[in-house]
């Protein structure tokens, strides 16, 4: 494909991998936080999406065998108190913060299978691994469409003394869109309002931003971008 007007080779190179998902860890971290300021590269990234979706829409799904949800589940769930929950379990989201996206979407799928046990016509669900390049800042989030809860589990980064981490959605082709200040707590659940839910999509980002004391002034971020990461629908 040729490149976009304005857009070197380079950057075609880099959209149509990104797309792909075969961006190294720091390389992909770096795109991302290009892709905060530069709209015509977030529309490179969604046409290629638009090329490669229909080749992943061929493929035939295969049924696991049921056994393989029993082995997942054992292997990932390290039994702890009832009232815990697994959500707050802090040693299991670190570890797969290490593992990368990879490790979320492993878990998130078994979310989104004990979910649609429980609710046959259960929403969509999407997960996010935000980390940054330069910074020790982690969070694994995890949306459910049905009930436009958001909920979040910061596994590294404090913010600096008189400062707060602020959480942007970045729709597709649109400006950062504040959803609050992370609390000081490890885990927190926020509820999307109406107007953001269909924004909340596969197409959309996650950063977080250093921001004063109750967050921007401004309505947008004003301060460095310490993590970003793509939604990912499970």
């Amino acid at each position: 494909m040729s490149s976009a007007k304005g857009m070197d080779e380079r950057d075609e190179m880099l959209a149509a991998e990104y797309a792909l998902g075969t961006l190294p860890h720091a390389e992909r971290v770096a795109f991302e936080k290009r892709l905060l300021d530069d709209v015509e590269l977030r529309a490179r990234v969604a046409q290629w999406d638009g090329h490669l979706t229909p080749l992943a829409e061929a493929i035939e799904p295969v049924e696991p065998p049921a056994a393989v949800f029993g082995r997942l589940e054992a292997q990932l769930f390290v039994p702890a108190a009832p009232a815990a929950g697994w959500w707050n379990s802090l040693g299991i989201w670190r570890g797969l913060a290490v593992a990368s996206l990879a490790g979320v979407l492993v878990l998130g799928a078994l979310y989104a299978d004990i979910a649609r046990k429980a609710e046959p016509e259960q929403q969509p669900a999407y997960v996010a691994q935000v980390a940054g390049e330069d910074s020790d800042v982690r969070l694994v989030a995890l949306y459910d469409a049905g009930s436009a809860t958001l909920r979040l589990n910061r596994t590294d980064g404090e913010p600096a003394e008189n400062r707060d981490f602020e959480l942007w959605l970045i729709p597709e082709g649109q400006l950062p869109i504040s959803l609050g200040v992370l609390p000081p707590t490890a885990t927190s659940a926020v509820t999307v309002p109406d107007a953001l839910r269909p924004l909340f999509t596969e197409t959309a980002i996650l950063a977080i931003s250093d921001e004063p004391a109750g967050g921007s002034p401004t309505g947008q971020a004003t301060g460095a971008v310490l993590a970003t990461g793509p939604v990912t629908k499970i």
